[in-house]
């Protein structure tokens, strides 16, 4: 289970915009109880990102990402078919493929250290409800995701909104978004850990962090990537889903 729990949080990073930046972890949040409500925030993130129809436009992501864990070099590639709920990713390190997911036609496995092993039903729908869009916030209902509001709380220094993501069980997550910006700058769940998510830059019209850190109790310390590669609505066959 640890070995899945690992190959899922890596494949975390490489999901386009449901996780990534950088922890304190001694820094207390101090919570503000602010007037707002769900749709403000999420509102503003979507035109913080680049607005409704450029977002609603994106059908699939290829990915790719470098990081540097103990001296050893890391290549997280991924993609994620939103049309057809698909998803690929594979961390290599020093040039081995360490971990492998697939999640198709409603199954999915991991490849880890040379074991592979089935995703259970409730794993495969917190891929599908976390990873699988590009943009989850714009399909809340379709996905039966209840968000609620929690008011403010300080992520790094910067004023962030909280709101409290119910999917159910694993797919439950924590999101934060700049009081200032509007865009999502930290993930938090059970299964991930701690995701940050920082140099947002734009992309075909879109906003997307270019640089990323999660901080898990499986790893002994964070691992920040880089994005190398960003491509959308990309031609996709089959046989990249084996």
């Amino acid at each position: 289970m640890k070995k899945i729990i690992v190959a899922l949080a890596f494949g975390l990073l490489a999901a386009p915009l449901t996780t990534k930046a950088s922890l304190v972890e001694n820094e207390k949040p101090t919570k503000v109880i602010v007037e707002n409500s769900v749709k403000e925030v999420i509102d503003k993130y979507i035109k913080a990102i680049g607005g409704e129809a450029k977002m609603k436009a994106i059908y699939n992501v290829e990915m790719n990402m470098e990081a540097e864990i103990q001296g050893m070099k890391l290549i997280i590639s991924g993609v994620t078919d939103q049309k057809n709920e698909r998803l690929l990713n594979v961390t290599e390190v020093n040039g081995n493929v360490m971990s492998k997911t697939i999640v198709k036609d409603g199954t999915g496995t991991v490849t880890a250290m040379g074991q592979e092993q089935s995703l259970t039903d409730e794993q495969v729908a917190s891929v599908l409800k976390n990873q699988i869009y590009a943009f989850r916030e714009l399909y809340l209902d379709e996905l039966g995701i209840n968000v609620t509001y929690e008011g403010t709380e300080k992520v790094e220094g910067e004023e962030a909104y909280k709101l409290a993501f119910e999917a159910g069980g694993e797919a439950n997550t924590t999101e934060y978004y700049s009081v200032a910006t509007g865009l999502k700058i930290q993930t938090k769940s059970d299964i991930i850990g701690t995701m940050v998510y920082k140099d947002y830059k734009e992309v075909d019209g879109l906003m997307m962090p270019m640089t990323m850190e999660i901080t898990n109790s499986m790893m002994p310390m964070p691992l920040k990537a880089k994005v190398t590669s960003v491509k959308f609505n990309q031609d996709l066959d089959d046989s990249v889903f084996n």
